[in-house]
């Protein structure tokens, strides 16, 4: 029998309530790091959810709040107050001020709720903040202070069981965001899972620092020690992003009696590579660091070989590296292994929806394997005949299992294509439609690509991450690249949008009538960016330089291409026509 999450953390508390369970690692030197036992955690969680038992409950509808907590254990307090009170809780990103209004005002619209939970020290910036949007100035904002408050000396009379733990909603890489619906017995199956294929042991200790109100933060650096009665120590993720080498300094820092759980996205360790010192390696110790999970975004080959050639002295191996593919959808983890594949395909075949060998090393290209791909729980299916593909084969990833959710709150019809998918010859099986594209070969998942982002220009399947990784890698001086394409009506095929983030050191490259002319420095670096993929016989239609922060991305971190494409669809058209533009706005 699988155990709840409750039931587990509850059960560990019988086994020793005075065990390690949360720890707060600050930005700050000079702040105090905070530290909680499991019979502290549990018991600051109850104070709170008996003051949520005091609350007016709906009784037409779910109980549901909204969580808005600035990083910080405060949040995870929050969150398991809700399991205990039988509310469903709703992880979101610290709302901002003039920024991203339209996702929450789209989630607040989606959920129909109107409170919201956070810190005492956040309510009258987040009062401040919901002012100024019509559509978010009834949201009625309490803190956990309030709260405890109001259930002081009260039981837990009132609590009803509910199915439902919390609702994730999706990054919005290409879309608005869409709730997923999760069970406790798909959290639960989940977790169970992730204990299993990561070989969860008492003597590990997980070191986060990813964002709580996404998927991969949340369960895989949350929930996942707490189910499996190991210590987490966490951090800000605006720590890691000033400085990586912080993120490593921290891993090193554990007891040499610990095994450390850790990792993030392929973007972290290339951060690491590029921005760590020799000196900073020199005082690291990442002997211990035993599971280096890696996934969320498309896992690069020259990431994990630069990245073990720079840390190997201070004891990495990638013998370590746990690659995995997964997302909210399936909760969060679908498959993942140690010591990752890495298999030289063809570019040719690849544009042919094949994973072949390649023809010679002009057409090579290295692909990373996202875990094992357990026939029970993964198929690639053609989308139109709804038939398994045979290995090696490009096409949907579709995943069933108990870790599937069966919902998109209040959205049956995207539910029902997403989630209630069936195979023409297994049509008693209920699969989810991941959006995303990839073959098996070996019994090793590969993921190539999201459907929704591939460009077929010319009769060629084009993945936009293929084309950034050949700009990045043969152009320095440039941040960050998004690549996508664009149905111009005007024209006769699909354009080839790439947009070229640039530091603040570049600021002087942008002349003030930056639309209209590109400096000579700009003009030097288009050119090489065009060379770049020329080889590859890709033709850039449109190159638009942009400053820090120009490129938007999802609260995961990944690049939106939907958002990126509107706001390109939305420059005037005498901008668009050209073949490069440059406007630097510093967003920070």
């Amino acid at each position: 029998m699988t155990l709840s999450l409750l039931e587990k953390i509850r059960a560990d508390l019988d086994s020793d309530a005075h065990a390690a369970a949360m720890s707060w690692v600050p930005e700050r030197s000079q702040d105090l790091a905070e530290h909680l036992s499991r019979q502290e955690l549990y018991a600051a969680s109850e104070d709170i959810a008996r003051g949520l038992l005091q609350l007016s409950w709906p009784d037409d509808r779910p109980r549901m709040m909204i969580l808005a907590f600035s990083p910080g254990l405060d949040f995870i307090l929050a969150f398991l107050a809700c399991q205990i009170a039988g509310v469903i809780a709703i992880p979101i990103a610290m709302p901002r001020r003039g920024r991203e209004a339209h996702i929450l005002e789209a989630i607040i619209s989606n959920c129909g709720t109107t409170m919201l939970l956070s810190s005492e020290s956040e309510v009258l910036r987040l009062q401040d903040v919901f002012a100024s949007s019509p559509a978010l100035e009834g949201i009625h904002i309490l803190s956990t202070i309030q709260l405890k408050v109001l259930g002081e000396g009260r039981g837990m009379a009132g609590r009803k069981a509910q199915d439902y733990a919390f609702i994730q909603y999706t990054s919005g890489s290409s879309s608005l965001p869409k709730g997923v619906l999760v069970s406790h017995a798909n959290l639960a199956a989940n977790l169970t899972l992730i204990q299993k294929d990561f070989k969860v042991d008492p003597e590990f200790v997980m070191v986060n620092w990813l964002p709580h109100y996404h998927d991969m933060g949340l369960i895989g650096g949350l929930l996942t020690p707490l189910y499996g009665g190991i210590p987490g120590v966490s951090m800000a993720p605006s720590a890691f992003i000033k400085r990586p080498v912080r993120w490593l300094q921290l891993i090193s820092a554990q007891d040499s009696n610990h095994k450390v759980m850790s990792g993030g996205p392929n973007f972290a360790y290339q951060l690491c590579t590029d921005r760590v010192t020799d000196a900073d390696i020199a005082g690291l110790g990442l002997h211990a660091w035993k599971t280096a999970y890696n996934g969320a975004e498309p896992i690069r080959a020259i990431t994990l070989q630069k990245f073990e050639q720079r840390f190997a002295q201070a004891g990495y191996s990638n013998t370590n590296m746990l690659t995995c593919y997964g997302l909210a959808e399936t909760t969060l983890f679908a498959t993942g292994n140690h010591d990752p594949v890495i298999r030289p395909v063809s570019v040719l075949g690849l544009e042919q929806g094949n994973l072949g060998a390649p023809l010679n090393e002009e057409d090579s290209r290295q692909l990373v394997a996202s875990g094992h791909a357990d026939p029970e729980r993964i198929a690639i299916a053609d989308p139109l005949s709804k038939l398994r593909l045979a290995d090696g084969k490009i096409g949907e990833i579709w995943i069933t299992g108990p870790s599937v959710p069966e919902t998109y709150f209040n959205n049956p019809e995207q539910s029902q294509l997403t989630f209630h998918a069936q195979l023409a010859d297994q049509p008693l099986s209920r699969y989810l439609v991941t959006g995303d594209i990839g073959a098996i070969v070996d019994g090793q998942l590969y993921v190539t690509g999201r459907s929704k982002e591939l460009m077929i220009v010319n009769g060629r399947n084009i993945y936009p991450h293929d084309v950034e990784a050949l700009i990045q890698n043969a152009v320095t001086g440039i941040e960050d690249v998004a690549v996508f394409s664009y149905d111009d009506a005007s024209a006769k095929n699909e354009s080839i949008i790439v947009i070229c983030e640039l530091a603040r050191t570049a600021r002087s490259w942008f002349a003030d009538a930056a639309e209209q002319t590109l400096s000579a420095e700009l003009e030097k670096l288009a050119s090489q960016i065009r060379l770049s993929v020329a080889p590859a016989e890709i033709a850039i239609t449109h190159l638009r330089f942009v400053g820090p922060m120009g490129i938007s991305k999802t609260t995961s971190g990944k690049t939106s291409y939907g958002q990126n494409r509107r706001a390109f669809s939305e420059l005037p058209e005498s901008i668009r026509s050209r073949t490069a533009s440059a406007e630097f706005r510093s967003k920070d």
